[in-house]
C-alpha cells in the first residue's frame, strides 16, 4: 500500500455528511484511494471508474459510494492526497535529502496521480485555496531570505514546486533514460541541494 502522510478522510473543498468514523472506516477509506491511485498508474485516469476500483478493492459499489459520492469526489480525494505528499517535501520532520529522495521517487512512480494534481496546480485560482500548505511553505521561504529584497518568497515557492512536479519525469524520460531510478533520484537530491545551498538555503534542516 502507497505510504500515506496525513492523507485527509474527505476530499478538499467539498463538505461531507458527518459520519462516525472508526478504525474500518478510515482502513477502508484509504484502501479505496490506494486502489485508485494503483489503477491510474497502470492505466490512466480517464479508465478510472467506482466500479474498478470496487472490485479491485475487494468491497461492494455501496461501500464505494458511501465514502465517494462520484468519481469527481474520488480524484478530488486523489488529489488532496499528492498534495500532501509534495508537502513532505517540505516539510521539517526529516533531512532535506530524505524528503528531496522521497517526492523524486514519488513524482516518477506516479505520473498520473502527479498529472491530476497539477492540472488543478495550474487553473485559475489562489494556489493557497487548493494547496493547504502552500502559505506554510511561503512563510518559511521568507524567513530564508528576509535579507535579501531580490528573492521574492511566492516567486521561489512556485520555481519549487514546479521543479518537484515536473524536473524529476523530464530529466528521467528524456534527459537521462539509461539511468536506474535509484541513480536518477540519488543525482536529481544532490543537484538540488547544492543548488539550495548555492542561493544560502539550509539544507541540512
Amino acid at each position: 500500500m502507497s505510504k500515506t502522510i496525513d492523507a485527509p478522510a474527505a476530499p478538499l473543498g467539498r463538505r461531507q455528511p458527518t459520519r462516525r468514523r472508526n478504525k474500518g472506516f478510515e482502513e477502508t477509506h484509504a484502501l479505496l484511494i490506494d486502489t485508485a491511485i494503483r489503477l491510474m498508474s497502470e492505466k490512466g485516469t480517464e479508465a478510472l471508474s467506482l466500479s474498478e476500483v470496487a472490485r479491485e478493492a475487494g468491497v461492494n459499489r455501496t461501500t464505494v459510494y458511501y465514502h465517494f459520492e462520484s468519481r469527481e469526489a474520488l480524484l478530488t480525494a486523489v488529489r488532496a492526497w499528492s498534495a500532501n505528499q509534495l508537502a513532505a517535501a517540505f516539510a521539517p520532520s526529516d533531512t532535506m535529502e530524505n524528503r528531496t529522495r522521497f517526492i523524486t521517487r514519488f513524482v516518477i512512480e506516479k505520473p498520473e496521480v502527479i498529472a491530476l494534481w497539477t492540472e488543478e496546480f495550474l487553473a485559475p485560482g489562489r494556489a493557497g485555496e487548493r494547496y493547504p500548505h502552500w502559505e506554510a511553505l511561503v512563510e518559511g521561504l521568507r524567513g530564508e531570505f528576509s535579507d535579501d529584497e531580490d528573492l521574492d518568497a511566492e516567486a521561489f515557492a512556485t520555481f519549487l514546486l514546479t521543479w518537484a512536479m515536473i524536473g524529476p519525469r523530464v530529466y528521467r524520460n528524456s534527459v537521462r533514460p539509461d539511468l536506474s531510478l535509484d541513480e536518477t533520484i540519488e543525482r536529481l537530491t544532490r543537484t538540488q541541494i547544492a543548488m539550495l545551498r548555492r542561493i544560502g538555503v539550509t539544507p541540512g534542516r
